[in-house]
């Protein structure tokens, strides 16, 4: 049967054959949009009250939008800070405030009554500020946990109402999980199970059995929790350098051994050259670069603000033994090489933790390996891993060389080649690794003071600071970049409770607890720290008589947790001089990891 001319105007047929007409009067049929006669006020307010409830349960339920008011998570997350910029090297970089009123509101502007001094924290340059306005922190989006649905995990960042004070939200990193038992050692986390969330051992002999485990990071979360400690991109001009004195003139952190005379000027900016034919070892100057846990955002005129978390200023001071300042031995190293022929070569060596660890590509391979780094010992290497890897000529390969969680990477161009957690992994009990970190059995060093006051392991001087080199063997070859960065370090307190960072003061996480801690650890004030939780808490969620849960002030329960921060919406506005305009940042809008 031909089929019916369609109709140009009218109703359009339904496929039963019925005709398909509105319901609503005053409508043009099939319409479906715009107002019509007869449209009432009430179904307005109606469709308000809707979208707003739907709001409501949104934010309520999926997704909120939070402040972040201070520097415990910086440099990930920033609280009220200022943003300083050195113009001589180009590196920008986020200070806390200074100048407070009363003692605990810091003034919107900074450096009023007097010039503030920080330092480049690649250069080491002095940097004066005069009438400095103090930024806002990032604004975050939080999204809701929802049980069965989105379960917190290991080293997300996370908003939740704090033990001690229910009415106030803190943002920190979740690094202990529930049913576990927690020990900090050297700035790793460490744990073991304990399924039903009953207390294991605790004391110095806890942390030699072989039940531990180190928490060890995704490559993606790693890259977030680096912080840098040196990028020759940021090197200044030799003209720029002159008005300063010797002292304060920047001076490459690489020394040359062997080849010297064939290298290009280091201190200059731009790639650096190699012209010579035999091999080259580049040595990291630690003495003016320590690889610690020197924080820049902690730079502020008053050391002595808050005895239990100290902050430090700039790079006057004996670094290594001021209050907080760590060694770090959780390093990486990324060098990108353009060699000049075939069969170049470099061998990656930090020595650490009374180890040598080293990254060897050479010979169209990569081998991962380590040893004690003894007299007697030299033979005595163990390989991790081994891989392909060739360094073609006349093409920039970047080499990233890592030692983090006990654990050694190496990456070639961003892939990884070798190692990681499933190849390149080596473990140690948390005794072990005191011995090995600081070269002290830990019954003797602890046999100096058993007690949480003044804790031995808390003190930075017992720790043994680590060396890095690379040689580079093969001939002419051109340094386009080199980046020398840090693992976050979760420091013990010196004072009571100094939670998980003793052997005396190990938390045991029941099925329904987490324990969580600032990426800023000198000045995060933290499940560590800890000392009390406020009786709704203890009687609501817990439902336990409060002196029940001094032990275990520092853990988070599960009802209090309120979601995972994932993106920052809205960084800090920028105020650009000379107009005071306060601009968006949306550059430094970012994912959190």
């Amino acid at each position: 049967m031909p089929t019916p001319p369609r109709p140009l105007l009218g109703p359009t047929p339904s496929r039963s054959g019925l005709t398909q007409i509105s319901s609503r009067p005053g409508t043009r049929p099939g319409s479906g949009s715009g107002l019509r006669p007869g449209f009432s006020i009430k179904e307005l307010l109606t469709g308000i009250i809707i979208a707003f409830a739907m709001a409501l349960i949104f934010r309520g339920f999926v997704i909120e939008g939070f402040l972040i008011p201070t520097g415990s998570m910086a440099p990930t997350l920033l609280g009220k800070h200022m943003r300083v910029t050195d113009e001589s090297s180009g590196y920008q970089w986020t200070v806390g405030p200074w100048d407070y009123a009363d003692g605990s509101v810091p003034y919107s502007v900074q450096g009023v009554k007097e010039a503030i001094t920080v330092n480049d924290p690649m250069t080491r340059a002095p940097i004066a500020l005069t009438k400095e306005p103090l930024l806002a922190g990032d604004r975050v989006f939080v999204m809701k946990y929802l049980e069965g649905v989105h379960e917190p995990e290991r080293w997300q960042v996370v908003v939740f109402k704090v033990p001690k004070s229910p009415q106030e939200n803190f943002i920190k990193r979740l690094i202990g999980l529930p049913s576990e038992q927690l020990a900090i050692v050297d700035g790793d986390v460490f744990y073991r199970e304990a399924s039903d969330g009953s207390a294991h051992s605790v004391g110095a002999p806890a942390w030699t059995e072989d039940d531990w485990k180190i928490a060890r990071k995704s490559e993606r979360v790693q890259r977030a929790m680096f912080q840098t400690v040196f990028d020759s991109r940021f090197i200044p001009p030799a003209d720029t350098q002159e008005a300063l004195t010797a002292s304060n003139r920047y001076r490459s952190p690489w020394s040359v051994d062997g080849g010297a005379g064939s290298w290009s000027d280091m201190a200059e900016p731009g790639p650096a050259t190699y012209s010579g034919t035999s091999d080259t070892t580049l040595t990291w100057d630690s003495d003016r670069y320590p690889l610690d846990d020197y924080t820049p955002y902690n730079q502020n005129g008053d050391p002595d603000r808050n005895a239990r978390s100290p902050a430090y200023q700039g790079f006057d001071r004996d670094r290594r033994s001021s209050i907080g300042i760590f060694p770090v031995s959780d390093v990486a190293v990324s060098l990108a090489l353009e060699p000049e022929a075939d069969g170049t070569g470099a061998i990656f060596d930090l020595r650490a933790r009374g180890h040598r660890f080293e990254a060897i590509v050479e010979n169209g391979k990569a081998t991962l390996r380590m040893r004690v780094d003894a007299s007697g010992a030299a033979d005595r290497w163990i390989t991790l891993d081994e891989s392909p890897l060739e360094l073609p000529s006349g093409r920039t390969t970047v080499l990233e060389f890592w030692h983090v969680d006990q654990t050694l990477w190496l990456l070639a161009d961003g892939e990884l080649v070798a190692g990681g957690p499933e190849d390149g992994a080596y473990e140690l009990t948390p005794a072990d690794r005191v011995m090995h970190a600081t070269g002290q059995h830990l019954a003797g060093l602890l046999s100096l003071n058993a007690g949480l006051e003044q804790s031995p392991l808390a003190d930075p001087s017992v720790y043994r600071a680590p060396s890095l080199s690379v040689t580079l063997k093969g001939g002419a070859v051109t340094l386009h970049r080199s980046v020398v960065s840090r693992d976050i370090f979760y420091q013990t307190p010196r004072h009571p409770p100094a939670r998980a960072g003793h052997p005396m003061s190990m938390p045991t996480l029941s099925p329904e607890e987490y324990f969580l801690c600032g990426d800023n650890s000198p000045n995060s004030h933290d499940a560590r720290s800890w000392d009390y939780v406020d009786k709704w808490v203890s009687t609501t969620i817990h439902d336990l008589d409060p002196l029940e849960l001094d032990d275990n002030a520092g853990l988070v329960h599960r009802d209090l947790l309120v979601g995972r921060a994932f993106v920052v919406y809205l960084p800090a506005p920028v105020a650009r001089k000379p107009l005071p305009i306060p601009m968006l940042d949306f550059g430094r809008m970012r994912w959190i990891w």
